[in-house]
């Protein structure tokens, strides 16, 4: 698996949150670095989301609930 693919497109790579942190393909580090930028996304996607800019396939609250799972997994990795 490509780290630069995983940091790019972090949803389209991964199927879940919970599939990137049992994957043994990257190192707690580079889980980091992918889950970070995910969360990033995710929280501009809920910015445009907020703003009425939801797209039309999106379910809602989707993004506040993978934002949920990311944020609890960037807890448990080791620093």
């Amino acid at each position: 698996m490509n780290l630069q693919q995983a940091m790019k497109n972090p949803n389209v790579v991964f199927a879940s949150p919970e599939v990137l942190e049992e994957s043994t393909e990257f190192t707690a580090t580079q889980k980091r670095a992918i889950l970070t930028q995910w969360k990033d996304q995710l929280e501009k996607l809920l910015i445009a989301d907020d703003e009425s800019m939801l797209r039309t396939d999106a379910k809602a609250g989707a993004n506040a609930d993978c934002l949920r799972r990311v944020t609890d997994i960037l807890t448990r990795l080791p620093p």
